[in-house]
C-alpha cells in the first residue's frame, strides 16, 4: 500500500464518518433548540398567569345571598 492509497482510504473513512455523524448531531441540536423555546414559552406563560392572578381585584363583599336568607 502506497502512501497515496493510505491517505485516500483515510479521507474516504473520514468522509464516511462525517456522513454518519453530522446529521444526527444536527438533529440533536435542532431538538434541543425546540425544547429550549418550549421551556421559555412555558416560563412566560407561568409568569403571565402569576401576574394576572396578582392583579385581579378583590371581590366586593355584598353580603349574604338573598335567596339563602328566605
Amino acid at each position: 500500500m502506497t502512501l497515496t492509497d493510505y491517505y485516500t482510504l483515510l479521507a474516504l473513512a473520514l468522509v464516511t464518518l462525517a456522513f454518519l455523524t453530522v446529521p444526527p448531531v444536527i438533529a440533536l441540536i435542532r431538538e434541543d433548540n425546540e425544547a429550549t423555546k418550549e421551556r421559555e414559552a412555558a416560563k412566560r406563560r407561568i409568569a403571565a398567569r402569576q401576574l394576572a392572578s396578582a392583579n385581579l381585584p378583590a371581590l366586593p363583599d355584598i353580603g349574604a345571598d338573598p335567596e339563602e336568607q328566605t
